[in-house]
């Protein structure tokens, strides 16, 4: 079947193969050590600050990538709609500690690591238009953005897509001038 959410579905599913499993990013652990992870893949349309994994404890959701359908569109006199995904991006960077100072220093990281994990994506997308061979990427529309107010120490953005999504084909025998209405 050909919907939006199995658009969804292969779309994370390419994501996490062609960019999460390629990028190590930092985090932090429950002990509040910063350590080095792949981002996760979030295919629930939402991600909370914190959750809890069980062999773990509480983990930190930071760096993520997170596909979530935004709107859906018909295109008029054609068969097929238009679904714009957007996919949220979120990093973790506290910046450098400096040991004399006993300070922080924003050394640009989480700035350069969003906006980096937001290039990745968009380089692996136009390479491959077509996803799971049903879905085709709209090649004349993509912006993306970093989201104006960040949370010190996470940084998060976003980049719009759009896809052509093919309705289903009519079944003949349902149409209303079909055989069981007396039409041949």
């Amino acid at each position: 079947m050909i919907t939006p959410m199995t658009m969804h579905d292969a779309i994370c599913n390419f994501l996490e193969a062609e960019v999460a499993n390629r990028y190590k990013l930092k985090s932090v652990d429950t002990s509040g050590n910063e350590i080095m992870k792949y981002p996760q893949v979030v295919r629930s349309g939402y991600i909370l600050p914190s959750s809890i994994d069980e062999d773990e404890g509480e983990v930190e959701e930071f760096p993520f990538i997170l596909p979530r359908i935004y709107r859906q569109e018909n295109i008029k006199g054609e068969r097929t709609r238009t679904v714009t995904l957007d996919i949220m991006f979120g990093v973790y960077a506290p910046g450098l500690y400096d040991e004399e100072t006993g300070r922080r220093i924003d050394d640009g990281s989480g700035y350069r690591d969003l906006w980096n994990l937001i290039e990745a994506t968009t380089q692996v997308l136009f390479a491959n238009m077509i996803i799971d061979s049903k879905y085709s990427l709209v090649d004349d529309f993509y912006e993306a953005e970093m989201i104006p107010e960040q949370i010190y120490p996470y940084w998060e953005g976003y980049c719009r897509t759009k896809w052509h999504v093919a309705y289903p084909q009519p079944n003949p025998s349902k149409l209303f001038f079909g055989k069981e209405h007396g039409f041949e």
